[in-house]
This record gives structure tokens, C-alpha cells and sequence, in this order.
């Protein structure tokens, strides 16, 4: 299943800290993950190992929301660990 956020940080927030690890993919644009500082990109890279999630970006999707899927949906070839 796939859910759809406003922000990373809504996304995050929505996460079962008790989740197996690398069960949960966050899915956010590549224009918008860019446009981050470095400070802002680590800031968000430790939250995600944190909670053993994954983060990737994809150029395809909006820069106006983010993606929360479940380890049972496949990656799209468009998306890149960030």
C-alpha cells in the first residue's frame, strides 16, 4: 500500500517506530531533494536510518507531495537511494 504525504516530515511522523527495517520506502522528488542544503539532506538521512527506513528520490514524481510505501510494492525503475 502507498500513502501519500504534503511533506518528509509528514511522512516521517506517520512511521511505526517498531516497523522491521527497510519494510517501509519513502519516495520523494528529485527536484526537491536537490534543492536541499547539505545540512537539510543529512538531517533527513538520519531520521530515516533512525527508523530503518529507506529514501529515495525519483525525477518523475511531484515536488508537491511524497510517497509512503509498504515493502510489499515494487520500486520504479525511476527511483534512486539517496
Amino acid at each position: 500500500m502507498t500513502y501519500r504525504f504534503n511533506s518528509l516530515d509528514e511522512a516521517l511522523a506517520r512511521i511505526d517506530p517498531g516497523a522491521p527495517a527497510n519494510s517501509t520506502r519513502i519516495v520523494v522528488s528529485w527536484a526537491w531533494w536537490d534543492a536541499l542544503s547539505e545540512a537539510e539532506r543529512n538531517a533527513y538521512q538520519v531520521r530515516c536510518e533512525a527508523l530503518g527506513v529507506r529514501l529515495v528520490a525519483d525525477h518523475l514524481i511531484s515536488r508537491h507531495f511524497v510517497e509512503l510505501s509498504g515493502g510489499d510494492v515494487p520500486p520504479l525503475s525511476s527511483e534512486w537511494t539517496v
